[in-house]
């Protein structure tokens, strides 16, 4: 089997409808130089029916990575994947972002060496994700904005439809400022394997929602790599749901890493067992 150039991390929960309409997305992806691990934090059975089917219609080689639930342990599940991945560019997606058709080759030909790279995301609004289906977005719905867009946003529903525009001129991107990005988002950036190993992956003492990501991001920028943006590129679209609190104690971990300047995290993933070479 041909090594792929890069391995894209979808981490998924129970939500199987989100997760069809980001599968809709991948069959149309303009590269195929790339893996698919879904990262499955203890989902139903309705999640593994999703995967399934697409693995079964889809040429691209994709994995199906599940360990049981037990509370949020998204780094877990994430360091589980990695374990199992054969490219050497990390790019991570939410399973609730659809991702636009270049989104997996914009990640590929932006790398550069001593970078992250960090996107944005559009917000849709609640009225028009419930009218999304994968035919809809097999027909290319969001590869440019769409009358049904640009009115979801005109009414204030949809968010952000700025970042619906994909922008592949350097020159205009830079005209418009959007070379600057100020964090990485943890459902749209890219990292260079050997930086995720160096960093010993995804720290597993984050339990609960939230600020796993910034985590991983610091000490990044502790190692040396320095941010570069997506704005423009490598665009996605968020499918409304219910809002999650952020939990206290990560906040505190959070703190105490920005003052430590560590590098490497204790409970991640042992860089010389890493498998799948």
């Amino acid at each position: 089997m041909t090594q792929p150039r890069a391995s894209l991390f979808i981490s998924t929960f129970d939500m199987p409808r989100h997760l069809t309409l980001v599968c809709a997305a991948l069959e149309g992806q303009s590269t195929r130089d790339f893996e698919i691990l879904f990262c499955d934090d203890g989902s139903s059975h309705e999640t593994a029916t999703v995967i399934r089917e697409f693995t079964q219609r889809s040429a691209i080689p994709a994995q199906h990575i599940w360990h049981e639930h037990k509370g949020f342990r998204k780094c877990k599940i994430l360091n589980q994947a990695v374990r199992k991945a054969r490219g050497e560019v990390f790019i991570f997606l939410d399973g609730d972002c659809i991702p636009h058709r270049d989104y997996v080759l914009d990640h590929i030909n932006q790398q550069e060496p001593g970078r992250y790279l960090a996107g944005r995301r559009v917000e849709l609004g609640r009225d028009l994700s419930l009218t999304l289906t994968p035919e809809l977005i097999r027909s290319g719905f969001f590869d440019r904005p769409k009358l049904p867009l640009i009115l979801s946003a005109i009414r204030g529903d949809t968010e952000y439809l700025n970042r619906s525009i994909r922008i592949p001129w350097h020159w205009l991107r830079q005209l418009l400022k959007m070379d600057r990005v100020a964090d990485m988002k943890g459902c749209n950036y890219s990292i260079p394997r050997a930086a995720l190993e160096s960093i010993n992956g995804f720290d597993e003492a984050y339990q609960g929602y939230g600020r796993e990501d910034t985590d991983v991001e610091i000490r990044l920028q502790n190692l040396g790599l320095k941010i570069k943006s997506m704005k423009g590129l490598a665009l996605q679209f968020h499918i409304w749901h219910p809002r999650r609190d952020f939990t206290p104690s990560n906040d505190k971990r959070l703190e105490l890493l920005k003052r430590s300047g560590r590098i490497r995290c204790t409970m991640g993933l042992d860089s010389t067992t890493m498998a799948g070479r």
